[in-house]
């Protein structure tokens, strides 16, 4: 019988094969077996294993913490799945899910997400779109000339002090839901390269006072319609720091032209001399899932409107999420029950968790059939309490 566990470091080279043929890409023998990992990054790596000792499939269920109305939450990243083609439909994947989302619930996770190939096989396992992702694409030239410009400017280098970036990036993603808390790692990661050997570009931006206040990564690319800048990354700390960074942009005349995926706040559009002069597209992006259901309810801030109300939830994958939440305001104060009362809203995890990161609100979960409305008496309070949030998933995994 197939057994499902964590991979040895021995197996890791199999993953990385299974990896290459699923995500379609080449490696050399040498970079299959990694000569060594640590053992809770291992641990994370999950798969089934025939009795042969053929690897069927496997994902990394990936530990970290997330910004969540201003709370640091446990965060479970999913990334890397992959199963043999020859072993599709024999539910290795599901029996992945079905065993490690009770688990991590369990150990305190409170919140999962990952990035879909199908929006419609990862609502099996209770993930529903999260995220809209929002692509730009314009001429440094084309934007405003009395944008407000920065103090003074450093670019920072891999090994050098950050120059504020974590102070930026700290207080950019107070408010913004799934933001994940970055470790030292990932912004080892993240600052890697020089511009003359990787044409990469780190700067921080400081106000008159010297504080710093945005910053922006991004790598070249030049090839025959000229050089364009990727954004990797950017963040700020107040409406000036914004328009910083698109003024240090459009002094940049030895670029073509600028991509990013632009966070939604961003009023890009009246940063152009002419709207006409950017090209944007959202399109759907990563997908979200509320583990812990109790936890996450009492986490959203309380409605203004005084009142109460109770939310059935269905959950295929996590038994303690079933069943019914009575959730009241008192204008200020917001407590949380489970309860025996009658619904006034039913629906799946997949509009919960819609609901809870704001990136649907109720009129739009009703109308997606994510969600049933019982007792159209409580429509005005679940609205003020399931309303639009932001969100910034930026980091892929």
């Amino acid at each position: 019988m197939p057994e499902l566990r964590s991979l040895t470091l021995e197996e890791m080279a199999s993953y990385n094969k299974l990896s290459s043929i699923c995500f379609t890409y080449t490696t050399k023998p040498e970079d299959l077996a990694p000569k060594e990992m640590a053992p809770e990054k291992l641990r994370q790596v999950r798969g089934v294993i025939d009795d042969d000792g053929t690897l069927l499939g496997g994902m990394i269920m990936i530990e970290m913490d997330c910004r969540f109305e201003g709370n640091d939450c446990r965060f479970l990243g999913i990334g890397g799945v992959v199963t043999d083609p020859a072993e599709r439909r024999r539910g290795v994947i599901r029996q992945i899910f079905e065993e490690g989302l009770p688990r991590l619930r369990n150990e305190g996770f409170v919140l999962s997400a990952l990035y879909p190939f199908s929006h419609v096989f990862y609502r099996k396992f209770g993930y529903e779109l999260g995220i809209v992702r929002r692509k730009a694409k314009f001429a440094p030239g084309s934007l405003r000339k009395d944008l407000h410009h920065a103090a003074s400017i450093r670019r920072i280098l891999p090994g050098e002090p950050d120059g504020g970036m974590k102070q930026v990036y700290e207080k950019y993603i107070a408010d913004k839901n799934l933001a994940v808390i970055r470790d030292e790692e990932h912004w080892k990661s993240l600052r890697a390269g020089t511009p003359w050997e990787n044409l990469k570009y780190s700067y921080v931006l400081y106000n008159e006072e010297k504080e710093p206040m945005a910053y922006w990564l991004g790598t070249m690319v030049k090839n025959e319609e000229g050089s364009t800048l990727t954004i990797l990354d950017m963040a700020y700390t107040c409406r000036d720091g914004m328009e910083s960074i698109f003024a240090m942009f459009s002094t940049m005349n030895e670029i073509g032209t600028i991509r990013a995926i632009m966070p939604m706040d961003i009023p890009l559009r009246f940063l152009m001399t002419d709207p006409y002069n950017v090209d944007e597209m959202t399109s759907c992006n990563g997908m979200v899932r509320v583990m812990d259901v109790e936890k996450v309810l009492a986490l959203l801030p309380a409605p203004a409107l005084k009142g109460s109300c109770t939310v059935e939830v269905t959950d295929k994958q996590i038994p303690e999420n079933n069943g019914s939440f009575t959730i009241a305001s008192d204008g200020e104060k917001l407590t949380v029950q489970r309860s025996v009362n009658a619904p006034d809203l039913k629906c799946t995890i997949n509009g919960l968790s819609a609901l809870a990161v704001g990136v649907m609100d109720l009129q739009g979960c009703l109308d997606a059939r994510l969600a049933e409305l019982v007792n159209a008496d409580s429509k005005r309070f679940l609205a003020e309490y399931f309303r639009p949030r932001q969100q910034h998933l930026h980091n892929f995994f």
